[in-house]
């Protein structure tokens, strides 16, 4: 009777153990917000195709072409709320595992947050407690010159974030 109870614990421990490790892999991935650097182990400057390798495959590649005939390439995933964007530089490339990465947009349900406890929802004061006051506003973003910028809503909350190069 000991051997059958010990074999339905581990079965049980064997079937929980593969159904979380699988469950939500991107729930374990670093999205800390690193102002002027990037998110995580992500950076500014770092190629399309480490994108891939860091947050896996359920981001999608979405090419918009403005009025200039110039591209900004987003690595997009709506449900985390991340924008990656690409710089083309006029160069004509439209691979975009070869383009270096020129900022990060943050927003809707993204759940990562700077070292100062910063996220999409934190509040203005909070906002200006870690960083102090903007080095530059403009209508409703606060612009700071480490590399991040923050965009309010009518709650005074924060709604986005930019992480770019200083």
């Amino acid at each position: 009777m000991k051997n059958l109870t010990f074999v339905c614990i581990a079965a049980l421990c064997f079937t929980f153990g593969f159904s979380s490790c699988g469950e939500d892999e991107q729930d374990m991935i670093d999205f800390t917000i690193k102002p002027g650097q990037g998110i995580g182990t992500l950076k500014i400057g770092d190629l399309g195709n480490k994108v891939e390798s860091e947050l896996g495959q359920g981001f999608e590649k979405i090419v918009n072409v403005g009025t200039s005939g110039n591209a900004t390439y987003n690595y997009f995933n709506d449900p985390k709320g991340i924008d990656i964007i690409f710089g083309q530089y006029g160069s004509g490339d439209l691979d975009v595992d070869t383009l270096p990465i020129e900022r990060f947009y943050l927003f809707g349900d993204f759940d990562g947050m700077t070292a100062e406890g910063i996220k999409i929802g934190s509040s203005q004061a909070e906002v200006i407690a870690a960083y102090g006051e903007p080095d530059e506003v403009e209508f409703s973003w606060s612009i700071y010159n480490i590399g991040l910028v923050v965009n309010y809503n009518d709650m005074d909350s924060v709604r986005n974030i930019i992480v770019e190069n200083i």
